[in-house]
């Protein structure tokens, strides 16, 4: 059976100002998650007091912790409605080379999809890079 997030470790972000949608979705984020091989304890789950505080917490755990990517389980259009947060959103996965999914439990196939396709690129950028280096001697 192919488990493509065995190894791979996320940060949820919660927000209690869409406490409802976290309660619809988060079980079955956390249930996606494992049933593509993401171990319990490989789910971290953090609270955020406000919409405007994911942009923080997501600096956090790009920051602090080892995680492979960031899940804001949040309404999608609230958050990407919110172009200053967006921005924010945006600049930390492009500073920290880190996969930021926004949504529900659909978001745990894709950010699984695009964490594997990272990490095959990575693992070949250094034969690619060798080989166009060589190709400059």
């Amino acid at each position: 059976m192919n488990l493509p997030a065995r190894n791979m470790k996320y940060g949820v972000l919660v927000c209690r100002e869409f406490s409802e949608y976290v309660e619809q979705h988060l079980p079955t984020l956390v249930e996606e998650l494992t049933r593509l091989g993401c171990l319990a304890h490989n789910i971290v789950i953090k609270e955020m007091p406000t919409m405007h505080s994911l942009l923080m917490g997501t600096e956090f755990f790009a920051e602090y912790t080892d995680v492979d990517g960031v899940i804001i389980l949040a309404p999608s259009n609230r958050i990407q409605g919110n172009l200053a947060l967006m921005n924010g959103i945006v600049t930390i996965q492009v500073q920290w080379n880190m996969v930021v999914e926004i949504g529900g439990a659909e978001c745990a196939e894709n950010i699984v999809e695009m964490i594997t396709l990272q990490n095959d690129m990575e693992e070949n950028a250094s034969v690619a890079n060798k080989s166009r280096r060589a190709s400059f001697s």
